[in-house]
């Protein structure tokens, strides 16, 4: 039972033009040049130009009512399920606190609250966003839930703490002197409940159990309708990530059953999937991590993290520390040269300079890909002129995490010291022939495209005060094209979506106000578009019988 809960909301003509406001191509032969109406006939823009030139073609007229009309904005790298499922954990982020007080408070009240799953799920913790936020201890965890499993998981994803419960249901050894990577334990050898990186990371959530089939569908199908109603029309998958028995089945299903945006697929190295699929939904490739966070330690950097209050009271990071390789960097060209051969986009997460190069070496190696096949590198904190240059040369696409500058752009110096005044170089890559794109990593942030599309320009911190490396700054015209045609090119689609050019899909984003002119608070997403008709994001867009029938029958019996 799979049907739609209440009846789909007034569709428009399959044959419609789009006027009465402005229209942005951004074609990359025109830039962002501005047109006065568009043609759409089943799903395909047919014509673009003058409303007059149109007077022959027996089409209704969609009037746009002084709005901005803009290709659909991209985002190129996300993570809808683990988007979903966290959204429905304890927040304890720094976005809603502002001290380690309120936020063992949080933890306290939630401790026999309902969950999705027997287990706690606490999300956010931000020891770089909360000054006085300490590490919880075993004994604070384990006093708040002494039998319950209980996690909670750092904002950047990489690090979670764990009290005894959860480490007991892991088969994780509270007493052990054999040392695991990742997994740390003090001086005497006991376990502090603290697990950083991935791989110590999924010790534990892989012991998790998972949610209500039905229910995580519904959370899903949800996300995708938030992630319209933001303004993205297509969304970049890097990594399967979230606790389903069947993650990449789950992602398939609602991506084609009439989704409200676009889904390409990257699988995690373990997943199994054909590459390609439809046009709403397609496996594009894999993903994997060269390096961590900055924020736990995990960047790979060239140079030691600054010696700091922050970073060694903190995030506990030792002085002269560099950040590791992650194990994959053992196999990696081997790797690359498999998948690529078998027609795999890669993309791979690298922070710092030493992953960077690691990256760019295996790539190097691994000799041209298949036609039609272009690697991409994620996020590029610290990314250096030779090897944009290097990466632009090999043809690799590099996008940009750039939320760091606006969240922890007030402490990234006590972090990197002056490497922050090179960090995410963004207008560096863009102007070097590159092709460039800005992503937000949800749930690593909120979800907001308009925030995106300012940091990149302004490069301002969230407080206003700090103004991370100004070189680095794009146009507003550079940060639009990063967010559409670029993002369109890295995810190899961009014959069909980016642009408003005869031939593309009729995907579209509209603005309340122009977002190459407007005030920035004056600046709003009305709505999108996709294949010619307007997402509908309330309930009918998402809710569906089938999985709210099983999540009703599942509580009743």
């Amino acid at each position: 039972m799979t049907g739609w809960l209440f009846l789909r909301p007034e569709t428009v003509s399959p044959r419609v033009i789009l006027t009465g406001g402005e229209v942005l191509t951004m074609s990359p032969t025109a830039g962002a040049r501005s047109v006065e109406a568009v043609l759409v006939e089943n799903g395909l823009i047919t014509a673009v130009g003058a409303l007059a030139d149109f007077s022959d073609k027996d089409a209704q007229i969609y009037d746009l009512n002084g709005r901005v009309l803009t290709p659909g904005l991209i985002e190129p790298h996300t993570h809808p399920l683990a988007t979903a499922l966290l959204g429905a954990a304890v927040d304890v982020s720094g976005f809603t606190h502002s001290s380690r007080v309120e936020v063992m408070q949080t933890l306290r009240k939630a401790a026999d609250g309902a969950a999705l799953t027997p287990w706690l799920i606490a999300y956010g913790w931000d020891p770089v966003a909360i000054a006085d936020l300490a590490p919880p201890s075993l004994s604070e965890l384990d006093e708040i839930a002494p039998d319950r499993p209980m996690v909670v998981i750092t904002q950047m994803l990489h690090e979670v703490f764990a009290n005894s419960a959860a480490m007991a249901a892991a088969s994780v050894p509270f007493q052990s002197e054999q040392h695991q990577e990742g997994v740390i334990r003090d001086e005497n050898g006991k376990a502090t409940g603290a697990f950083r990186e991935l791989n110590a990371v999924n010790l534990i959530l892989g012991a998790m159990p998972t949610a209500d089939p039905a229910m995580v569908e519904l959370l899903l199908r949800r996300q995708y309708a938030v992630y319209a109603k933001a303004g993205y029309t297509s969304i970049g998958i890097t990594g399967a990530v979230g606790k389903h028995e069947d993650p990449v089945g789950l992602l398939r299903d609602v991506g084609h059953d009439d989704a409200p945006l676009r889904s390409f697929l990257y699988l995690l190295s373990h997943q199994k999937g054909d590459i390609g699929g439809t046009d709403d939904f397609k496996i594009l490739g894999t993903k994997f991590w060269m390096d961590g966070s900055p924020f736990t330690g995990g960047a790979a950097f060239a140079d030691a993290y600054e010696d700091t209050t922050l970073t060694k009271d903190r995030m506990h990071i030792p002085h002269g520390h560099l950040g590791p390789l992650t194990p994959i960097a053992h196999d990696f060209l081997a790797k690359v040269s498999s998948l690529q051969a078998k027609g795999h986009q890669i993309a791979v997460h690298a922070q710092g300079e030493r992953a960077l190069d690691a990256v760019l070496a295996a790539f190097e190696a691994a000799g041209p890909a298949p036609s039609g096949v272009t690697h991409r590198i994620e996020h590029n904190a610290l990314i250096t002129e030779a090897q944009i240059e290097k990466a632009r040369n090999l043809g690799i696409s590099l996008g940009f995490f750039v939320d760091h500058i606006y969240f922890y752009g007030d402490v990234l110096p006590q972090i990197v010291g002056e490497r922050a005044q090179r960090y995410m170089p963004v207008a560096q890559a863009m102007r070097s022939g590159a092709v460039t794109t800005l992503h937000g990593d949800h749930p690593a942030s909120p979800l907001d495209p308009l925030r995106t599309l300012r940091v990149a320009v302004e490069r301002r911190s969230a407080s206003g005060e700090t103004v991370t490396a100004p070189d680095q700054a794009l146009t507003r015209e550079e940060a639009l094209r990063a967010m559409t045609l670029m993002a369109a090119e890295q995810l190899g689609q961009g014959a069909t979506l980016g642009s408003i050019e005869v031939g593309k899909r009729a995907d579209f984003t509209l603005f309340h106000g122009d977002p190459l002119t407007a005030d920035w608070q004056d600046l709003a997403i009305a709505g999108t578009w996709k294949d010619g008709q307007p997402v509908h994001t309330g309930y009918s867009g998402w809710l569906r019988l089938g999985p709210v029938w099983s999540v009703f029958k599942n509580m009743l019996f």
